[in-house]
């Protein structure tokens, strides 16, 4: 280590110097993404206190509804035409649900707190052929990201599908 030539560490405080920028860059390549989840959850939550209290007390009456509704066991496709169907249209629903405050957040959270509650199978997204964790459906940013995704590749619910899931043909 004290060797002068050239191209080479001369002191040990030079090497040490070294070792701990060579460690801060590990420290914070492994902080960043837990850290970067911490302040997504804030947002999550900062976003569910945003949200109006018709949109909330709208949010828990159709997850009342639709907790009731659903089987325990449900296949994500079906799950997810539902949310597609409901963001669309509220004609699938019951006539005393139809007048409900539904937004797109409103209605992320519901379906948010349904894949909580319900064993969803079958994680494959039917509008393209990617494979889905557990942990991206239970994030609100997804649901409402799958609805751009799905209006531009031009792609639409079957809302019959959704009707008699729901028991209202």
């Amino acid at each position: 280590m004290a060797n002068k030539k050239k191209g080479q560490l001369t002191q040990t405080k030079s090497w040490d110097k070294h070792l701990r920028k060579i460690g801060k860059c590990i420290f914070w390549k492994t902080e960043r993404p837990s850290e970067k989840k911490m302040i997504e959850q804030n947002l999550v939550e900062f976003k569910t206190q945003t949200l109006s209290e018709a949109e909330k007390e709208s949010a828990e009456n159709l997850f009342d509804y639709l907790n009731v509704k659903l089987l325990n066991s449900l296949n994500y496709s079906e799950l997810f035409n539902i949310y597609y169907s409901l963001f669309c249209t509220l004609d699938i629903l019951p006539e005393n649900l139809k007048s409900l405050r539904l937004t797109k957040e409103a209605l992320a959270l519901t379906f948010v707190k349904l894949s909580i509650e319900k064993n969803i199978t079958g994680l494959l997204n039917p509008y393209s052929s990617e494979l889905i964790t557990i942990n991206d459906i239970q994030d609100e940013k997804y649901w409402i990201e799958q609805i751009t995704i799905c209006m531009r590749a031009d792609k639409w619910p079957n809302h019959k599908n959704a009707k008699i899931l729901l028991g209202t043909n």
